[in-house]
């Protein structure tokens, strides 16, 4: 088994279906091009006749001076050879070297004669069966993972010059008013946990801050941190495989697959043993007294993560009334 756990890349971009459907081909063909390619989404090529009237491609592939457009569709009806004719149009205007058709609903049998008579590859989507799953045999093990902490304690050191006239009670609307500040402590108290060589769970006490932190318009020296904690996981279920390659092809045997994990957008898209990651981590409910920390993975074989976008995270559920607040000098 090969377990991977990835912070990966952050994004908030938010997205049209359509542009969702796109970037999830855009990914596909990342991992299905040749060294050397770049594939970009939604790009803009000045049309030779109109220079000054660039044309939208959802996604296009270039490579040692070759050009590929890739056009997406994502309607509810396969799609007919209107939409292949118009293809070919867009190929010989835009003097392209080759056009790549993507339906998620399919094609007709007079689009799939029409796009073979005139070098228009086809693309579209087969979602497997439990029994095709079964013996395709690649599905992933997916988990949450979380740090609880109970009895938690902080006492805010301060410079003496600093001490004069100031009350928990302000430190406390100070990190209500500003919540980021609270879990910027549990970030760094998280990241000493990962340093800890004596695993979980336990007694966890030390001092964390640095430098320019400031609580109740005071610079803080130093926190002292004391609480109990443990690990809790979550585990997550693979919705569906649907698989990517042209039309009539086999669905255990196409070129690439994704595979849908039960929560929001979350996609694990693989081709071969390379493998792209997508997650909207937003929808999740961080248990009670519980800071997120990692999406873990594990393959039935080695794989290369070729990369991991997280968008967005878990809400935070650290409440500032569970922690008991004290003031100290350094």
């Amino acid at each position: 088994m090969n377990s991977r756990r990835s912070s990966g890349k952050m994004s908030t971009l938010k997205l049209k279906p359509s542009e969702k459907f796109e970037h999830q081909i855009r990914r596909i063909h990342d991992l299905l091009a040749q060294p050397g390619s770049l594939v970009t989404w939604n790009d803009h090529l000045p049309d030779p006749d109109n220079p000054s009237q660039p044309r939208q491609i959802d996604v296009t592939i270039r490579r040692d001076g070759k050009l590929t457009l890739l056009e997406c569709r994502i309607h509810s009806e396969r799609q007919d050879v209107q939409w292949v004719e118009e293809l070919i149009g867009r190929r010989l205007s835009l003097r392209a070297d080759a056009v790549i058709a993507v339906s998620a609903s399919g094609f007709t049998e007079g689009a799939i004669r029409k796009a073979k008579s005139f070098g228009i590859i086809l693309r579209d989507f087969s979602t497997l069966t439990e029994d095709e799953i079964s013996s395709w045999g690649h599905l992933t093990r997916v988990w949450l993972t979380f740090y609880e902490f109970t009895q938690v304690g902080f006492v805010f050191r301060f410079d003496s010059n600093h001490l004069k006239g100031l009350t928990v009670d302000q430190i406390e609307e100070d990190l209500r008013d500003a919540p980021g500040r609270l879990y910027g402590i549990f970030d760094v108290v998280a990241a000493k946990i990962d340093e800890n060589p004596q695993g979980l769970p336990y007694r966890f006490t030390g001092e964390v801050g640095e430098d320019g932190l400031n609580v109740a318009a005071r610079p803080v020296s130093r926190i002292g941190v004391s609480a109990n904690v443990v690990r809790r996981r979550t585990d997550l279920t693979i919705a569906s495989v649907v698989a990517y390659d042209a039309p009539r092809t086999t669905a255990t045997e196409r070129q690439a697959f994704i595979q849908g994990v039960a929560l929001g957008d979350f996609e694990i898209t693989s081709s071969s043993n390379d493998v792209l990651i997508t997650v909207d981590l937003s929808p999740v409910e961080a248990p009670p007294g519980c800071k997120f920390h990692s999406v873990d993975l594990e393959f039935d074989r080695i794989v290369k993560m070729r990369w991991m976008e997280i968008i967005g995270m878990p809400r935070f559920r650290i409440q500032l009334q569970d922690v008991r607040i004290r003031i100290a000098s350094i």
